[in-house]
Formats: structure tokens, C-alpha cells, sequence
């Protein structure tokens, strides 16, 4: 293979890479293990994945109110608040359900913040859903897009390490 197919082929890599990042729970988390595990720079890797991840999240937090704002999703909301009516009189229990689990979130909220809701985010829901919930908790948007990125920052350097030395050690026991 030519040289130019090589470095189109890692492109390739590079912005599939991006692009998977950007998707809600796909993220960095598995991204980094995926684009280390096939051979490529772990430093551009770690780069890249928090790159398409980190943008995503902006897009987020500032285009929410822009989106509640469209026509189609105003009838959306009406459309759904119609169907909650009516399942509401069929289910009280599925709602009890529904508002326990909202004020946890709000319970972890008032507790931890954005900076607690930011640095277990990728952890445990996906930054992007994280995100979503701060904003939807009336968070600050510039504090939490500065507090998203420093855990993205923080989750990718853990991830291209424990990948780079995880796999490098998985390696010397096969070989």
C-alpha cells in the first residue's frame, strides 16, 4: 500500500474516532481503549476523543434553549404531556416511580453540584446525560460547560493510560 493510503486509512481511523466520541454513552470511555487497542498514537487518541466528546457537550448545554424553542418540538411536548394525562390516570404507581427517581438526581444535585455531577458524569451516565441534567437543574451553563470539559480532561487522561499500560501488560502475558 502507498503511503497516501496509509495516512488516508489513519485519517479514517481519526475521524471515526471523533465521531464516535461525540455519541451519547459511546464517549471517550470506549473510544480511547478502541483507537489505542488499534495501534494508533495514544496521545492523539486521548486528543481527538476529548475533542468530539468536549464539543458535543457544548453543543448541549447551549443549544438546548434554542431546541425547546423549535415548533415540532413544542408539539412534541404537548403531544407527550397528552399521553402522561392519560397513562397518569392508568399508572399512578409508573409516576410515583418516575418522580422518585427525579428527585434523586435533584437530591445528588443540591449535594454534589455541577463539579460532583460533572466529574462522575462519564462514569456512571454518559457526560452528555450529565449535562443535560445540570442544565435542566437551572446550573449555570458557562459553569458547567467549563466543569464538563475538566472531567472530559480529566476521564481522558485516565483512559489513554489505563489503556496504554493496560494493554501493553495484556500484551507481555501473550506474547
Amino acid at each position: 500500500m502507498k503511503a497516501g493510503g496509509i495516512m488516508l486509512d489513519v485519517m479514517g481511523w481519526y475521524t471515526g474516532l471523533f465521531l464516535m466520541a461525540a455519541i451519547p454513552w459511546v464517549e471517550l470511555i470506549v473510544v480511547i481503549p478502541i483507537g489505542i487497542g488499534a495501534g494508533l498514537n495514544p496521545v492523539t487518541v486521548g486528543m481527538i476523543a476529548f475533542i468530539g466528546n468536549a464539543l458535543s457537550v457544548v453543543f448541549i448545554i447551549y443549544g438546548m434553549d434554542a431546541f425547546k424553542e423549535k415548533q415540532w418540538v413544542k408539539k412534541w411536548k404537548n403531544r407527550l404531556k397528552a399521553i402522561h394525562l392519560f397513562r397518569k390516570e392508568q399508572s399512578e404507581a409508573k409516576l410515583a416511580k418516575k418522580q422518585e427517581r427525579k428527585q434523586k438526581l435533584q437530591t445528588i444535585f443540591d449535594k454534589y453540584g455541577v463539579v460532583g455531577l460533572a466529574l462522575t458524569g462519564p462514569g456512571i451516565t454518559g457526560i452528555h446525560l450529565a449535562a443535560i441534567v445540570a442544565v435542566t437543574f437551572k446550573a449555570n451553563k458557562q459553569k458547567v460547560a467549563v466543569w464538563m470539559n475538566i472531567s472530559l480532561f480529566i476521564w481522558a487522561v485516565a483512559m489513554t493510560g489505563m489503556s496504554v499500560y493496560g494493554i501493553d501488560r495484556l500484551l507481555g502475558w501473550f506474547g
